[in-house]
């Protein structure tokens, strides 16, 4: 009897270290010194000062800002606050997988519209969500996101939605943040910023 009941006091020890896994870190930036080289790649003007990243569209290529990080991600939680300044029309975090499999998801947080587009195959666009949402200009704005599975979450300040597709639970190789900052008079029409950038391993 004392052998049975070692046996499910351990069991339920077990399980309760099991249930209580706790989600690790994966990343954090503080945005206070220079990018590290796993931020690969980019389009635009980007500083990393005083605790915030901020972009803005430069040089002859017509394509507003977005700055590319590595870090493999499956189910994970991704949490940062957003600004638009000046003309800026959107921000966006986007998640791509390998160079030939090209974007995955993508989360578009406009001045007027919230958006998810997702990405089945290279080069084709799906459009999961589309909603209205006001986004302040000049104000700082948090976003959540949760991917879980084939499923999407997103809650922008208190506004919370989701949305799912296959594609979603491929694992993301990298992601990048940016956006429209307002056109190619760089940052005299506007620009983006990103501050507070924390990812954790999914729940």
């Amino acid at each position: 009897m004392k052998r049975f009941a070692f046996i499910a006091a351990l069991l339920v020890v077990l399980c309760g270290d099991v249930l209580g896994v706790e989600s690790q870190t994966l990343l954090e930036e503080s945005f206070t010194t220079e990018l590290s080289k796993d931020w690969f790649w980019g389009l635009g003007t980007w500083t990393a000062k005083d605790g915030v990243l901020r972009g803005f569209e430069s040089g002859e290529r017509r394509h507003g800002p977005v700055k590319m990080r590595k870090l493999p991600l499956t189910d994970a939680v991704i949490e940062c606050d957003f600004r638009l300044e000046g003309k800026a029309t959107f921000a966006g975090i986007i998640f791509n997988g390998s160079q030939e499999r090209g974007h995955i998801v993508h989360l578009v947080m406009g001045k007027d519209t919230l958006r998810i587009l997702a990405h089945p195959k290279k080069g084709e666009n799906v459009e999961l969500l589309k909603q209205p949402n006001v986004l302040a200009v000049g104000d700082w704005h948090h976003v959540k996101i949760v991917f879980r599975g084939e499923t999407i979450t997103a809650t922008v300040d208190d506004k919370t939605v989701s949305a799912s597709s296959p594609c979603i639970a491929e694992t993301k190789q990298t992601f990048g943040l940016g956006g429209d900052s307002g056109g190619p008079e760089g940052d005299e029409a506007g620009a983006l910023e990103f501050r507070q950038l924390k990812i954790m391993s999914g729940p």
